[in-house]
């Protein structure tokens, strides 16, 4: 799959960028799954996201070389006012997982793919690595420490790095857009400002967590509509990271304590819908792209560290 943005501090300078060309691109290789969001991140940038999924790593590869592809790239980089982030994840399906609801299919629970089953592995301690198949032979050992983020005040011309094997990227979802009554105003005063909380500490606390970085973004539609949904899309040293903060930080417990109360209270009248989706970063995966872009964005504030790594 392939997290891009585009980011500005106006509006308006983003308003000629559109996804829908990548869309077109490709014929049988063109993404099989696709979706749209935007957020503020800390830095005042406004950005807008598409995330796009292939079922085959190949597809992605051939995709990305498709002169059309490399035309809209070469376009919006040579934008002044305009930056562009660039995130491929393309690893085994045994280097990932994926839990959500039947009706509600979003990410690579979304792609056009046979075989989705239901799960025990959920509602415990460590669900998330059991549900991932590689996980019976590997531990996914960080490949490098947790540390703060190093970064300037000026922007990045260009700038590729490559993220360390077994770093976690997380994508968690919820949608509301069915909760009426009690039930939003549950979602809305107690579960969501508990997320907000553990999102701000991941973000804020970047040694202590092992959190890269950590995007909380509101879904679109493809003509830009808010809907009634978001994600929260992380990167993580490893997985151990991320199950450390999920198992013990305070946090994490208050999340998962009002989402679980809530589940237990409502049960099958349960409204609020949820999906979550973790990939193992592999050694050779592709490298991440930045273009113009705020030296806070993505991986940018640890490419030092993550070239010193490689040496």
């Amino acid at each position: 799959m392939l997290f891009l943005g585009v980011q500005a501090t106006d509006a308006e300078a983003l308003r000629g960028v559109e996804f829908a060309e990548l869309l077109a691109a490709g014929g049988d290789q063109a993404p099989v799954y696709a979706d749209f969001a935007s957020f503020a991140d800390p830095q005042g940038y406004l950005n807008r996201v598409a995330a796009l999924y292939w079922l085959k790593a190949g597809d992605f590869a051939a995709w990305s070389k498709l002169p059309a592809v490399a035309e809209w790239r070469a376009r919006v980089s040579a934008l002044s006012s305009v930056g562009l982030w660039w995130e491929p994840v393309a690893v085994d399906a045994d280097y990932m997982e994926t839990i959500a609801f039947k009706e509600f299919l979003r990410g690579f629970s979304g792609c056009p793919v046979s075989g989705f089953t239901t799960t025990e592995g959920t509602g415990y301690w460590g669900a998330a690595r059991d549900r991932i198949p590689a996980a019976a032979y590997d531990l996914f050992e960080p490949a490098v420490v947790a540390s703060e983020p190093v970064a300037g005040g000026s922007k990045i011309p260009y700038r590729k790095i490559q993220p360390p094997k077994n770093m976690a990227v997380i994508r968690s979802g919820v949608s509301w857009e069915h909760c009426a009554g009690e039930q939003l105003k549950d979602y809305q005063e107690r579960i969501k400002p508990a997320l907000d909380a553990g999102m701000d500490y991941l973000r804020n606390n970047p040694r202590d967590t092992g959190c890269f970085a950590l995007r909380q973004v509101n879904c679109v539609s493809g003509a830009g509509d808010e809907l009634a949904e978001a994600y929260s899309l992380g990167a993580f040293v490893s997985l151990a990271h991320l199950e450390s903060w999920a198992k013990d930080h305070p946090s994490h417990l208050a999340i998962y304590t009002r989402a679980m109360a809530a589940r237990r209270k409502y049960q099958d009248q349960l409204q609020l819908r949820t999906y979550n989706e973790i990939f193992i970063v592999e050694a050779n995966n592709p490298p991440f792209e930045y273009f113009n872009c705020h030296s806070r964005t993505g991986l940018l504030p640890y490419s030092q560290m993550l070239a010193s790594a490689r040496a």
